[in-house]
């Protein structure tokens, strides 16, 4: 029995056609039965990386903050890990709140030192609200500073100055220079 050229090529066309599909099928079975990475692949000095993380100190005389980042990477040699999008929320041992909000920063966990920076926004609970470049905390001495710029607002003042420190465990916070108010 002699082909002809037209059903030879369209006999050809069917069998890539199919071999074509087997090799498509085997490659999705493969990768459905493949386990999925659960993490990203990390940079060599990242141990972990986590998403919704949260970290919770407290202090003498039920003093504490917690702290909440969007994502944290922990690079255990250096004891740091790195945070985004972050809210601290802080309470003082007179019971007062405070929640401060950033765009990154980073924290010392056998320190327990914390530095955080950009769009640095401080809630307080009587209605102020404070905003600088960047922010530290130093735990041996519980106390939130910078010496950057900062803007206070109240319902009717605004201060301005260089400079704030907020002691945790005293209740205290101070902006000591180059003060400025206006009151409505």
């Amino acid at each position: 029995m002699k082909l002809n050229k037209k059903t030879i090529i369209i006999s050809s066309i069917i069998v890539a056609s199919i071999v074509l599909l087997i090799a498509v099928a085997a490659i999705i079975k493969i990768n459905v039965n493949k386990p999925k990475n659960l993490l990203k692949e990390l940079q060599n000095s990242v141990d972990l990386q986590i998403k919704g993380f949260v970290y919770t100190e407290v202090g003498e005389n039920n003093a504490k903050y917690e702290v909440k980042a969007e994502t944290a990477t922990y690079d255990k040699k250096q004891n740091l890990a790195v945070l985004d999008k972050i809210q601290i929320t802080l309470t003082t041992s007179e019971g007062k709140i405070y929640v401060i909000k950033a765009d990154q920063g980073q924290m010392l966990t056998d320190k327990k030192n914390i530095e955080i920076k950009g769009h640095v926004v401080i809630h307080s609970e009587e209605g102020y609200v404070f905003t600088t470049d960047y922010l530290k905390y130093n735990d041996a001495e519980k106390k939130f500073y910078t010496d950057a710029p900062v803007a206070m607002e109240g319902k009717k003042m605004k201060i301005t100055g260089k400079g704030l420190t907020l002691f945790m465990n005293k209740n205290e916070l101070k902006i000591p220079s180059r003060v400025r108010a206006t009151i409505n």
